[in-house]
């Protein structure tokens, strides 16, 4: 498959999963409404919600195991063969997430409930991208043969990277 067509169905991905969280909070939002005025639930429902979605690992994780496989592809040019397959399948769900998170940072943003899950989905989005162009930049088939020392040090700056990802939070 070519990186047009994956750029595509990643982005496919996002705007799908961005569509359905934005829809999923709306709807969320109007049944703690409901459930407010029935006294089944409390205004800090919702924002507590939005806080636990900002302060989840989960997607650190994810975005960091992303990378440090990037950089073993980038500094072991062999396992690229079996690792285009799960590389991909990654990078659909990593921004198939980041599209969950970026519809419920929009939805959170315009309700008044903060930017920061927003923020969040847009680093950890520039971040993946930046990855995915260099393990497509530093092994393309043309550059197998590519010097090894540039190559090992592209594979060491994105390894170094990916412990700062998943400690960030």
């Amino acid at each position: 498959m070519e990186p047009k067509d994956i750029a595509k169905r990643s982005a496919g991905n996002f705007l799908i999963f961005a569509g359905c969280a934005f829809i999923l909070w709306i709807l969320a939002a109007a049944v703690d409404r409901i459930a407010q005025i029935v006294r089944l639930s409390t205004p800090e429902r919702l924002p507590a919600l939005a806080a636990s979605i900002v302060s989840s690992s989960t997607l650190q994780a994810i975005v960091a195991i992303w990378l440090l496989t990037a950089a073993v592809a980038i500094a072991f040019p062999r396992v690229l063969r079996p690792l285009s397959t799960t590389t991909t399948l990654m990078f659909d769900v990593g921004y198939g997430i980041l599209g969950a998170l970026t519809g419920f940072g929009i939805a959170i943003g315009l309700f008044g409930g903060g930017w920061s899950i927003l923020l969040r989905a847009l680093i950890y989005s520039a971040v993946i991208a930046v990855g995915y162009v260099a393990v497509r930049k530093w092994l393309s088939r043309d550059e197998f043969t590519m010097d090894g020392r540039t190559r090992w040090m592209a594979a060491g700056i994105i390894a170094l990277a990916s412990p700062f990802v998943l400690l960030w939070g």
